[in-house]
């Protein structure tokens, strides 16, 4: 069975105010509408909104650009380097649909309207606007909450309820 993670970030500065609901909800009602995660785990992870997301991952990525302004940027994990640093993000060609199969390395992913479907074994940061799906074995942080993979469902910005 394949699993699929779809994560795209939002957030960038200021405060956070955080609700946590029963089903691991959690929201940023800053004024500003902006906000930050960071999250490490395998599974899925599914991404929507506006901002910046930096992820390694070991596994697969499907990344919609509904907006085309997409900006996408990958690279090699940093032990494969030949000193052991890893290569600089290479730009890819704009296209609406990026797809990675079978990746291991860096994705550097900035677009005001995103989503981000990853699956595997991942590690990702990111700030702006919208939400983030984690279901597997990891854990999570905002500014003021932490919590687990196993289904929780994190929104952020001026979009969020």
């Amino acid at each position: 069975m394949r699993r699929r993670v779809i994560a795209l970030l939002s957030l960038v500065a200021v405060f956070m105010s955080v609700a946590v609901a029963a089903t691991a909800d959690e929201v940023d009602n800053r004024a500003a509408g902006y906000g930050r995660v960071w999250a490490k785990g395998t599974g899925t992870a599914i991404l929507d909104g506006k901002g910046v997301v930096h992820m390694a991952i070991d596994g697969d990525v499907v990344i919609f650009d509904y907006a085309g302004d997409a900006k996408v940027k990958v690279g090699a994990v940093p032990e494969e380097g030949p000193d052991g640093t890893g290569a600089r993000l290479q730009d890819v060609d704009p296209t609406t649909t990026y797809t990675f199969d079978n990746f291991r390395g860096r994705l550097h992913i900035a677009g005001s309207d995103l989503r981000i479907e990853a699956e595997g074994s991942m590690k990702f940061r990111g700030h702006g606007q919208g939400s983030v799906e984690v279901d597997g074995r990891g854990w999570w942080k905002t500014l003021q909450h932490r919590g687990t993979w196993s289904g929780s469902l994190l929104r952020f910005g001026e979009n969020a309820t």
